[in-house]
């Protein structure tokens, strides 16, 4: 269900988005252990709240994530002091204990009433039948009142199934190194992509056996290789998909275009690889220690990068689009809530309550600047608070509304596999470029057929 990749990029936070939460929640940040300490064993479930006698108990799933536990207890204790009938009881559980829960809770029928969730499953729990409608109410203005690719995966058969809290961004922005830039003659920031792919370049190093130790444009980790790709697709006016809507279409002349210009980025240009440094989950973390001059990723490195290699002067900019003018980019629905459609009707319209509660401006303004996160409200644009107290936002906020959802992938981490691995493939010689989308598009489409049959 594709729960591995959003472990990998929580899983960092968890230390670094309570820098953001303590500015708000204070007391409840949890400080991280000092290098030296001995690290306690993570607790299988801890509850937070407990049943209240005389009130309506609604109960909660979420994951464990510090930052985003500390803004859910935050909004628990601000919905309570609005709602003094209804009685948040409050669960959360280690990554995957809590994707174990929701799919054996589901299968058993003794989940909770309501479960923080990645956009990305909500599609497939809903087919099934498992989760509760939005109400109809609360669906008014839905499309308009949040951003389409933060919304698309709570969407099935033109009804929604819960409300999503973040945008999950990954492009159309990247780190920059000025200083790394100006050593290599670069004086100004590109404004299209060859002048990216020239500054990238003029900016990469190399050691005697040509491995690089200093990168021009980083990119080739396991998430932004797949993301990177697909947006040079749909920057061309294309699309990914084939005509059924349900498999994918590599074949495209754009595909094609698109596979073979980043590919380049390595075989050509030679301005990043897998080989030389890092690991596929921690790459970015090389911008942090200065090798880096240009970097693709979403700005959930940034309090990571800033807290674990603190000092460097940065910049977080919008990149030049691949082709057109705007930086057109599929991404997924990020982290929300969803209603256990079997709970019990007075338990199912106090949690979409509470969920509304925390999805109104104020609220939700406060709940991404804990997290660190990007608003999925469209009202949220450009926040004069959230941009006061995280400027680097602006690059973010200014790609927002060219955001699409990425579309039914069904099995995520099997779709950005086959990707990455043929890329690198690819890369390494193994396979010529043509020969490499070719079985990238197999791949995936049989893991479609797989899932939801040919």
């Amino acid at each position: 269900m594709g729960w591995r990749r959003e472990f990998r990029r929580r899983d960092v936070l968890k230390a670094a988005g309570g820098v953001t939460a303590g500015a708000f929640f204070g007391s409840r940040l949890r400080l991280g252990l000092a290098q030296d300490a001995t690290p306690t064993p993570e607790p299988e479930e801890v509850t937070v709240t407990t049943p209240v006698e005389g009130k309506l108990n609604v109960t909660w799933w979420t994951h464990n994530n510090p930052a985003f536990v500390d803004a859910n207890v935050e909004m628990i204790d601000r919905f309570h002091a609005a709602n003094p009938d209804v009685n948040i009881v409050y669960q959360y559980f280690p990554y995957d204990v809590f994707i174990s829960k929701l799919q054996a809770g589901y299968n058993a029928g003794n989940v909770a009433d309501m479960q923080q969730m990645f956009g990305t499953w909500v599609t497939q729990y809903a087919g099934f039948g498992l989760l509760d409608p939005v109400p109809a109410a609360m669906a008014e203005g839905y499309a308009e009142r949040f951003y389409p690719a933060a919304a698309g995966a709570y969407g099935l058969n033109e009804q929604f199934y819960g409300m999503p809290k973040e945008f999950n961004l990954e492009n159309g922005c990247m780190l920059v190194n000025p200083a790394l830039l100006e050593e290599a003659g670069v004086t100004d920031l590109p404004t299209d992509w060859q002048g990216l792919v020239d500054a990238a370049v003029k900016a990469t190093k190399y050691d005697d056996q040509d491995r690089i130790t200093q990168a021009g444009f980083q990119f080739t980790d396991n998430d932004s290789i797949t993301f990177l790709f697909l947006a040079m697709i749909l920057q061309q006016g294309a699309t990914y998909w084939a005509d059924d809507g349900v498999h994918v279409n590599l074949q495209t002349d754009a595909a094609k275009k698109a596979w073979q210009d980043e590919t380049a980025l390595v075989t050509q240009h030679h301005v990043d690889d897998e080989t030389s440094y890092g690991t596929p989950d921690d790459r970015y973390l090389y911008f942090f220690q200065g090798n880096v001059a240009m970097a693709m990723r979403g700005p959930w490195v940034i309090p990571v990068g800033e807290e674990q290699f603190p000092g460097l002067t940065f910049d977080y900019v919008n990149m030049p689009p691949y082709a057109g003018t705007e930086n057109v980019f599929a991404a997924e629905s990020g982290w929300g809530e969803v209603v256990n459609a079997a709970a019990p009707a007075e338990n199912k319209e106090a949690a979409w309550r509470f969920i509304d509660f925390m999805a109104q401006p104020d609220n939700l303004r406060d709940w991404n600047l804990a997290t660190y996160t990007i608003p999925s409200l469209t009202a949220l644009q450009n926040d004069p608070a959230i941009l006061e107290t995280a400027p680097l936002l602006r690059a973010a906020f200014e790609v927002l509304p060219f955001g699409q959802w990425v579309g039914p992938v069904q099995n995520r981490d099997r779709f950005w596999q086959a990707i990455h691995d043929n890329f690198t493939a690819v890369c390494l010689g193994q396979v010529d470029a043509e020969t490499g989308l070719v079985q990238a598009e197999q791949q995936i489409n049989a893991m479609i057929d797989e899932t939801v049959g040919p």
